[in-house]
């Protein structure tokens, strides 16, 4: 980012191209009394390694999640490693100029083996690390005649109750040190992430191969869901939004994902210069492949519950980070903003032409307007009436589905101002008029909506911070959600309140039983007589008195006046339960006297017995 224009506050002079945000009552859509965590499917519960003290200290790959239904169900959980860093090695020694500079600060981020970020120095679950459930997982509590899974440590059991502050509900997930092969992801995948750096040939990498200083890195990247795909072209360049959520079209409703900072009447910065992407830029002239456009990813990391795309660097500003998590039915992005005072710092979202006839809404136009690329004059308030931290939304919906963005941000305040935030909304397929310059994709505006901050705010950026008195942070915050067609305000201010309110966690001590296998061998009916050369049938019964399920037994009857071995394995055996079986063999021709020992066992993964049977020989 570099410093453009009047630093000073203005408004937008045309109604309608500018949105301002206003104030947002605690009074909202209240959701069902009845509503419960696993009613909000679509919403995550992340809790940190700090948090989960039993857990502290296993393999990420040990760490496995249940929900009680009558029984254990396993659910996907994921554990996602973060460490702190300086924040300078995030970028090549030779990546220097006036905005890299020799100082730096520390910063948490997630760390990634294939990234400059590095692997986690303590590859263990620990502190800082994040576990990630969703809350459409959760169950019931478990009784406390409940006995652990089997495959599991019972003393490392850890209840989170799930709390949704929207509907009242809670449900919990149990958590526990795998003692075997138990995979975290239990079989699902919620999310496919398809990272692809095209100009990487074989054998190069992105840790040591990525261009960090003044060079394009283009990519093919996907993200998939079964609710929506989105596709990027680069760190801040996303050019597909197709959702099929609720039987949606599938349609590509997407232009681009649009950045600009200084000013709305020029491309001097978009998310092409934030790309290093300059010749792609629309705006003839605008090349200059010489000035800053450093950029690096923090972490490209593709689990069971969630991915995560982290990259740096916006121009002026290489310690900007952009963190994009992708669920299952939404995706959460925050724009840490680490730059010097800059007017006029707009994200927002340009749809496609294939998006017309859907109906665009906001929290002050409920009514909504049909998005056609003409100009509409929707309600437009004073500036600066939005409290800091709260969200606002807009929506856009149709037979292609429907997208429900959540935008706030997030400062730390000074003196009690909050910075003056605003809405961005402007349909029109001609768009020349004040603060409406296209800088590319199909260089028309339809239904196109975000937010920004409409002023010049403080230094954000910590390596400057003793150039700057007055310094500040600031976040920029954005939810959103993929759902099905035809979607309403009424499902928006629903979607506002649990963002607004999101689902909690709270970890504490779980008592559960040991899993305990008791088997035992007993003769059913009369014991046969041994016949020399002759077959012998043994009938035999296998209980089980503990208190969960046996695994595979093999119960065999051997002896050395026995011509062959005889085994029969029972795939499992309930607690309280029998099963009745036959074991076959042969006594030995020319056996002498009158009784043989036999030998009846019985082996699982747990347990191990044997007993012995005299026998009567008839002759």
């Amino acid at each position: 980012m570099a410093p453009m224009g009047d630093h000073a506050y203005r408004t937008f002079a045309r109604i309608g191209a500018v949105l301002g945000l206003a104030a947002i009552t605690a009074v909202g859509f209240a959701g069902s009394s009845t509503a419960a965590p696993a009613d909000r499917g679509d919403d995550p519960v992340v809790l940190k390694g700090s948090q989960l003290a039993r857990l502290t200290g296993a393999a990420p790959g040990k760490v496995v999640g249940f929900k009680w239904n009558g029984k254990w169900i396993q659910v996907p959980v994921q554990i996602d490693e973060r460490h702190t860093v300086s924040a300078r090695t995030l970028y090549p020694a030779d990546a220097d100029n006036k905005y890299i500079l020799g100082t730096t600060f520390d910063i948490e981020v997630y760390a990634d083996p294939k990234t400059r970020s590095g692997a986690d120095e303590n590859s263990n679950f620990d502190a800082d690390d994040e576990l990630v459930f969703m809350g459409g997982d959760s169950g019931k509590a478990a009784p406390t005649s409940a006995v652990a899974p089997a495959a599991v440590a019972p003393g490392s059991a850890t209840r989170v109750a799930v709390d949704d502050p929207v509907g009242g509900g809670k449900g919990y997930v149990y958590l526990f040190r795998s003692t075997g092969n138990l995979d975290p992801s239990a079989g699902k995948d919620y999310v496919d992430y398809d990272f692809k750096l095209t100009k990487l040939t074989s054998g190069q990498n992105m840790k040591d191969d990525y261009g960090y200083v003044n060079a394009t890195n283009p990519e093919d990247s996907t993200v998939t869901t079964d609710s929506y795909q989105l596709h990027s072209t680069g760190r801040w360049m996303e050019d597909e939004m197709k959702i099929s959520a609720g039987g949606a079209s599938d349609a590509d409703i997407l232009d681009r994902e649009a950045v600009s900072a200084g000013s709305l009447n020029s491309c001097g910065r978009s998310e092409y210069t934030f790309s290093g992407n300059w010749d792609l830029d629309a705006v003839i002239g605008n090349e200059r492949p010489d000035d800053d456009d450093e950029g690096t990813y923090v972490a490209v990391i593709d689990g069971p519950v969630r991915a995560v795309r982290d990259f740096m660097g916006a121009n002026s500003g290489p310690y900007v980070e952009s963190i994009h998590k992708y669920y299952a039915d939404r995706e959460d992005k925050a724009i840490n903003v680490r730059v010097h005072p800059i007017p006029y710092m707009y994200v927002w979202t340009d749809y496609s032409e294939a998006a017309v006839g859907m109906t665009y809404r906001d929290q002050l136009n409920t009514g909504g307007v049909t998005v056609d690329g003409s100009p509409d004059a929707i309600n437009s308030p004073a500036p600066g009436d939005v409290e800091d931290g709260q969200y606002f939304w807009q929506q856009l919906s149709g037979s292609q589905g429907s997208v429900t963005t959540l935008v706030s941000a997030q400062a730390s305040v000074i003196d009690g101002d909050n910075p003056p935030y605003a809405g961005y909304y402007l349909d029109d397929v001609t768009p020349t008029g004040s603060k409406e310059k296209q800088c590319g994709g199909d260089l028309k505006a339809y239904g196109a909506s975000g937010f920004g901050i409409d002023g010049t705010f403080p230094n954000t950026d910590p390596n400057l911070a003793p150039i700057f008195v007055n310094t500040r942070d600031l976040s920029v915050n954005r939810v959103r959600y993929f759902g099905g067609p035809d979607e309403t305000a009424t499902e928006a201010e629903a979607l506002r309140n649990r963002v607004q309110q999101p689902l909690t966690g709270t970890a504490s001590k779980a008592s559960v039983k040991a899993p305990t296998e008791n088997l035992k061998l007993a003769i059913k009916g009369k014991k046969p007589k041994a016949r020399p050369g002759k077959a012998l049938r043994l009938k035999v019964k296998l209980s089980n008195s503990g208190n969960t399920a046996s695994s595979a037994v093999k119960v065999c009857l051997k002896g050395g006046k026995l011509s062959r071995r005889a085994c029969k394995t029972v795939s499992t055996v309930g607690s309280g339960k029998a099963k009745l079986l036959t074991l076959k063999s042969k006594v030995r021709k020319g056996v002498r006297g009158k009784r043989i020992m036999v030998t009846i066992t019985a082996r699982s993964s747990s347990s191990a017995l044997g007993r012995g049977v005299l026998l009567r020989v008839k002759h």
